[in-house]
């Protein structure tokens, strides 16, 4: 059993619910983070409890929203609880050519997938100075470093994280912490319900091990961050994409 605990955001979705499961499996005390799908949260922690495992709490908040991140981390300090291993994984996409794409539609995504992690980040990580440890794992996509058409509020959004990946790596690094990011390709959850499976052929003819990768690879990739004999590594962008380039 490991004495180290892990908030995951965006907990209750298909690649949040892998970083979960993988976590607990290893023993880490995991934080299932949700923000609208309270009953996904509590129904994973049930499988999770009915299968042995105890080490889990459900917190619900709008990360977008100041004052619930307060409220997050107040709940966290009055159970005594510190959190040594932040996963900013909970992001959204809403996907349109230029022209077709409202301001509102650009300003969501960077809301959610680039301010809500920095405002997150910042009050978490005074726990983690305070004990000269941390890992904060960020959640990229490959669109950051390839773009795509259709997606300038999200690839910009990842490409963000990943420029705050590497500021973070150098600025927190004395006190312990590292800073890494994990960047998947196309992977089959809910967010890419909507790829046709013409580009989901046309995706995997390009990608070396011809497969898409599943949600449990990024659950390894962040494992492997987490690890105790990763303390040298940081400022890194693991591509989770079956080697496509």
């Amino acid at each position: 059993m490991k004495d180290r605990t892990v908030l995951v955001t965006g907990g209750s979705g298909g690649i949040g619910q892998e970083i979960v499961k993988r976590f607990v499996h290893d023993g880490y005390f995991t934080i299932i983070h949700y923000h609208s799908h309270a009953k996904r949260a509590e129904a994973l922690q049930k499988e999770l409890f009915t299968k042995g495992y105890e080490n889990t709490m459900v917190v619900g908040a709008d990360l977008t929203n100041p004052k619930e991140i307060d409220d997050l981390i107040s709940t966290l300090e009055e159970k005594h609880i510190i959190v040594d291993i932040l996963i900013n994984n909970a992001g959204i996409k809403d996907d349109d050519r230029l022209e077709d794409m409202s301001d509102q539609q650009f300003k969501k995504v960077i809301e959610i997938n680039v301010s809500a992690p920095f405002m997150l980040t910042k009050r978490i990580v005074p726990m983690m100075k305070n004990q000269r440890y941390g890992r904060i794992i960020n959640i990229s996509s490959g669109l950051a470093q390839h773009g795509g058409i259709g997606k300038i509020n999200y690839g910009a959004s990842k490409a963000a994280i990943e420029n705050m990946t590497k500021n973070l790596a150098k600025e927190l690094g004395p006190s312990g912490i590292t800073v890494n990011t994990v960047a998947p390709g196309l992977i089959e959850t809910e967010m890419t319900e909507d790829v046709t499976d013409k580009a989901k052929e046309e995706y995997i003819s390009r990608v070396p091990i011809r497969r898409l990768v599943e949600a449990k690879d990024v659950a390894h990739a962040c494992a492997f961050f987490a690890d105790e004999r990763s303390s040298a590594i940081s400022n890194q962008v693991i591509g989770v994409n079956g080697g496509l380039r």
